[in-house]
């Protein structure tokens, strides 16, 4: 599936920025956070992991969580990616950076284990501390990517005006009662509402954001091309294309209008 089909891949997974950002985000978080913990010969880390240390860690683990739920849903509600507007994907997407922290920490854990030809297997205290400590190496390589590899669009408003100018041309399309031919202008306005909406995606830093931009842009630059006739059978409700063109065009369309509403509803 792809993004288009609302399936998290890995630039849904990246929120935008490059997968070299997110290697050097893993690398930089990673030597600082192991050079903070001071591995020793004596054990995992050169500090007491039972009683109140452990869990005034596992407060501090809890606490990266619920900030990487929050941080993932600014940036994504955030952005012009449509799939990034859909509650059940950010989820899934916090849960793969803690997972990510998780799974590093475990990996160092079992190198350095091997390294001091020590048992690679973890007492319930040193998995406890592992998965806090993997927790905020994971909330640690969001803020990186967060700062350095996403950014947010600076036209929110200018889309804003634009999609509410295309909900209203689609609106007075479907309530007119009129014959295709006097309703030229109307079909000029949702043109030309298209054309704004393109031209403000165009800022996306997402590939989602950036596909619905050439779809918009591919579908009017076809659509100017038509007669009203066939302008009204692609966008008018009460119409059915009879040609296949059409009934593309007015999929295309329908798919347009939808991905443009689930951004337009965290605007």
């Amino acid at each position: 599936m792809s993004e288009s089909n609302y399936s998290i891949t890995l630039s849904v997974f990246l929120l935008g920025a490059l997968p070299r950002q997110l290697l050097t985000a893993i690398i930089l978080e990673g030597v600082g956070l192991l050079g903070y913990l001071q591995f020793t010969t004596a054990g995992l880390v050169d500090i007491d992991v039972t009683g109140h240390h452990l869990f005034g860690v596992a407060i501090i683990g809890l606490g990266a969580v619920v900030l990487t739920m929050i941080f993932v849903y600014r940036i994504g509600t955030s952005s012009y990616s449509p799939v990034l507007h859909v509650k059940r994907n950010l989820f899934f997407v916090a849960v793969g950076y803690i997972a990510l922290g998780i799974t590093v920490a475990g990996v160092t854990f079992v190198v350095h284990s091997l390294i001091l030809t020590q048992s690679p297997i973890p007492t319930l205290e040193e998995l406890g501390f592992g998965a806090s400590i993997g927790s905020v190496f994971g909330f640690l390589v969001l803020l990186y990517i967060s700062r350095f590899g996403v950014e947010t669009p600076s036209n929110r408003d200018e889309l804003q005006i634009a999609v509410t100018e295309v909900w209203e041309s689609k609106q007075n399309l479907d309530n007119s009662s009129k014959a295709p031919i006097r309703l030229t202008t109307f079909y000029e306005s949702l043109g030309e509402a298209m054309d704004d909406v393109a031209e403000c995606l165009k800022e996306s830093s997402t590939n989602g954001g950036r596909k619905l931009a050439r779809d918009s842009e591919n579908w009017v630059e076809i659509f100017r091309e038509k007669p009203e006739p066939s302008q009204a059978a692609i966008v008018h409700q009460s119409r059915s294309p009879e040609e296949q063109e059409l009934t593309e065009l007015r999929e295309d369309f329908e798919s347009i209008i939808k991905r443009l509403e689930m951004i337009r509803k965290n605007e």
